[in-house]
């Protein structure tokens, strides 16, 4: 990676810093933002009983478009996963746009 500054390396990924320290950090932020909303909507799926403690948000330009948790124990469903219920919720068409934070 030339030009790139090393971050971490794990197990064969590897994170690069990105050339503009104030893009970085707007990302980590949005990043931070939307994954706080997926742990809220895995402490729901906890507290009504629904399922599992997981959780998942679907982004869109900055917006949530899709937030669910675990449904498993709710619709009788073992592939009723947080993931797997944003997937289906989410249109087909915005799938290829969106962000999803588990």
């Amino acid at each position: 990676m030339e030009g790139a500054d090393v971050v971490e390396t794990k197990k064969g990924t590897i994170s690069v810093a990105s050339a503009f320290p104030v893009h970085q950090e707007a990302v980590q932020d949005r990043d931070h933002k939307f994954l706080t909303k997926a742990v809220e909507e895995a402490y729901k799926g906890v507290e009504s009983g629904d399922g599992g403690p997981f959780g998942a948000v679907v982004v869109l330009n900055d917006e949530v478009v899709v937030a669910c948790h675990n449904m498993v124990l709710n619709h009788t469903d073992p592939t009723a996963h947080a993931e797997v219920t944003a997937i289906r919720e989410v249109s087909f068409f915005f799938f290829f746009f969106c962000s999803f934070y588990i």
